[in-house]
């Protein structure tokens, strides 16, 4: 409350006491109005009228399985696993190509990478003088099968999805430390194994094998060595030859010396 003082008078201010809401402008009430769905077009109608789910509440508990289809799904999945298009054909072809012009073939598991990261890993293996491929697992069911690489595919990536993708290295010579090495360029790469020379090789006898001489090596060494036993076995037998040769020139020699001295004798 306030007070103010007049002529030595206290008088409150009437004013003073004057509510404030008065003060305010009252709000006007909004309603809202209810805006009915615009009801659907005919097309609509007979649209949804026979995309409408219906369920069959007649099949009792005890004869659900007499409508099973796990069977016939089993037999779809079977048929797209083994089922290539004409697409797939050619890359059938390809495959088969190039592990017939390859003298060495490396198999490697690959971590989830991106698309940039599978290009840098294809200009890898270009610069070492190999060639990535990547394909899927009915591509080499259709063509390895029945073939000397058939023992291959337990190598492949046998995932379903259209993305899980075996990676193939193809090299035309036979160079183990190429794939090592490419293996150490590509962290997300880990060599299963390999096939060198038609045989399946294991990335511990991969390692054992840059050890070793290279094969041109060692067709030299394996000359030089038949080489001086055939040249061993000549001398051994030409040894008897000469030796008899000799024995003779030397009879004869005796032979003749008795013969001379006698001529000499009976002419003196």
């Amino acid at each position: 409350m306030i007070f103010i003082r007049e002529q030595g008078r206290i008088s409150s201010c009437i004013q003073c006491f004057k509510p404030i809401i008065n003060r305010t402008p009252i709000l006007d009430q909004v309603r809202l109005k209810h805006i009915r769905p615009k009801r659907a077009t005919w097309f609509r109608q007979k649209l949804l009228a026979v995309s409408k789910p219906a369920w069959d509440t007649t099949d009792h508990l005890e004869d659900i399985w007499k409508n099973c289809q796990h069977a016939e799904k089993q037999k779809e999945q079977v048929e797209h696993d083994h089922h290539i298009n004409q697409l797939e054909k050619f890359y059938v072809k390809e495959m088969v190509e190039e592990f017939e012009n390859s003298k060495m073939i490396g198999f490697f598991h690959n971590n989830p990478m991106k698309k940039l990261k599978t290009h840098a890993a294809w200009q890898n293996a270009r610069r070492a003088g190999m060639e990535m491929k990547l394909y899927h697992h009915r591509i080499g069911l259709a063509g390895l099968t029945g073939t000397q690489w058939e023992n291959c595919l337990h190598f492949w990536f046998k995932f379903r999805g259209e993305m899980n993708r075996q990676v193939v290295v193809f090299s035309p010579t036979v160079s183990p430390e190429k794939l090592l090495k490419y293996e150490k360029k590509v962290p997300e790469f880990f060599l299963l194994g390999a096939v060198v020379d038609n045989r399946i090789l294991s990335r511990k006898q991969l390692q054992e094998m840059t050890k070793m001489p290279s094969l041109d090596q060692s067709r030299g060494e394996l000359v030089g060595i038949l080489g001086y036993h055939q040249q061993r076995t000549l001398q051994l037998l030409q040894a008897n030859q000469q030796q008899l040769s000799t024995n003779l020139t030397q009879l004869v020699k005796d032979r003749s010396e008795p013969a001379a001295t006698g001529d000499a004798q009976d002419s003196s």
